[in-house]
């Protein structure tokens, strides 16, 4: 799915005529601007090497350089995030903190033991390489960046990892066979014949692997000195850049769930499919819930009743692991714990000049709060209204069941692509009106104006 919306998106690079006058900072100041006539660039594969250095990743015969700004705004990489020991996400991979795509510090200085909460470990280490198997095992040679000491740690967090996630489970709940399957093995290849008695560790077979999936498109940029440097100028899915460990999908209902500890990720099983929430301090780990509100790993392995739908995005380590890095169970799942919450579907939002702005979304709990709106504008980081506040409250069809509300808006008035460009969503508790929450949203710039 995603390789169709890419080939899409660069037949739309090679066709927009991109505004001129295009300029990124890079990582030692140095100011770029984009080169004229344009030249374009399209990559969507395997990662061959990352040059720390000079902020650069190199994959499938381009170097592709990551600038610290672009049009004056910071450029944070797709696909990507760092948390705290709170299991709290401070942004994604930029330029300030580009050594931390190594696998090498990744499998060491940047774990996060703690666990997140009551529930199990935060990130104890990666269980995949951004490079091949076969390569990620090879000495390093010239500037690549390999280290064999380094992937043998990864493999053995995997194995580790998958090992003691699986030793949560009663018996039948995933195959009798099941460390068997993930690679762990006797001399002649065999399956272990008792799951507390293994062979050597010598024996373990770690699956063979494919690289991280960069994707990125962009233009050519030069400096004043004629120094060229391929940008991603382009968004693909609200990023310029994406490095992706993998993008495969389990979907069913869960068939059991069990929660971590300080060195045993949570975890669940879907037919026969093990999930462990991701490990790789490169990547992220969020559950979703009814109107995209966050879920936390605690409630979710606790709370969540078994045969609940899931559709879990994440990486396949062999055939029956999985890393999960979004836990989507937006359809009937709700954590009181994250307060009330609402979100509006992106490609909703529209806007005729004559009559106004639309968008469609939900609001959680809806028996507990009400919902209204303003326009105007974020200047400095202060929110100025153009609009008085605006109830969409007699607006909403309320889900009972659910306790959630549908939101679709059509032609509102208040919006202006030239002078209130956003939209503040204002939840209020019903009871004492007082304010709950705010979400601000740049809905000009949503709706591609």
């Amino acid at each position: 799915m995603r390789f169709s919306s890419f080939i899409g998106s660069a037949a739309a690079l090679c066709a927009a005529a991109i505004a001129l006058g295009q300029s990124a900072v890079l990582h030692d100041g140095r100011v770029v601007t984009m080169v004229i006539p344009q030249e374009t660039f399209s990559i969507e594969g395997p990662m061959w090497n990352i040059d720390v250095a000079n902020k650069q990743i190199i994959a499938t015969g381009y170097r592709v350089t990551i600038p610290a700004t672009l049009n004056g705004r910071p450029f944070a990489m797709g696909n990507t995030q760092i948390v705290n020991n709170e299991a709290v996400s401070v942004g994604e991979i930029t330029t300030a903190t580009f050594d931390r795509l190594l696998d090498a510090n990744a499998a060491t200085r940047d774990r996060v033991f703690d666990t997140a909460g009551a529930a199990g470990t935060i990130r104890l280490g990666p269980a995949r390489s951004l490079f091949s198997t076969s390569e990620a095992r090879g000495a390093a040679t010239a500037d690549l960046v390999r280290a064999p000491i380094t992937e043998k740690q990864i493999e053995d967090n995997y194995f580790f990892q998958a090992r003691n996630a699986f030793a949560q489970y009663p018996p039948g709940t995933l195959p009798a066979n099941f460390l068997g399957l993930i690679g762990i093995r006797n001399e002649t290849g065999g399956f272990p014949t008792n799951n507390n008695q293994l062979p050597p560790r010598r024996f373990w077979r770690y699956p063979s692997m494919s690289g991280a999936t960069f994707v990125a498109q962009g233009s050519v940029f030069q400096d004043q000195q004629g120094n060229r440097f391929n940008i991603p100028d382009f968004q693909v899915k609200g990023y310029f850049a994406h490095v992706i460990l993998a993008e495969n999908i389990v979907i069913g209902n869960i068939g059991a769930a069990a929660i971590g500890n300080f060195q045993t990720p949570d975890s669940f099983v879907v037919g026969s499919t093990l999930v462990l929430m991701n490990q790789d301090p490169r990547m992220p780990m969020d559950i979703l819930g009814i109107a995209g509100s966050p879920v936390s790993r605690e409630y979710f392995t606790t709370q969540v009743p078994v045969g609940t739908f899931a559709a879990t995005v994440g990486h396949m380590i062999g055939e029956h692991v999985m890393m999960a890095e979004v836990i989507d169970v937006t359809a009937d799942v709700y954590d009181p714990g994250a307060g009330p919450w609402m979100s509006i579907l992106p490609r909703t939002w529209g806007y005729r000049a004559d009559r106004g702005v639309s968008y469609a979304g939900e609001l959680v709990p809806a028996d507990s709060t009400l919902l209204s709106v303003e326009y105007g504008n974020t200047v400095g980081g202060v929110w100025t209204p153009t609009t008085l506040e605006i109830s969409i409250q007699n607006q909403l069809v309320i889900d009972p069941l659910l306790n959630v509300a549908r939101i679709t808006i059509r032609d509102q008035a208040g919006g202006d692509p030239a002078t209130a460009r956003e939209i503040k969503f204002i939840v209020r508790d019903a009871n004492s009106n007082a304010i709950l929450r705010t979400f601000v949203f740049d809905w000009a710039t949503l709706a591609g104006l």
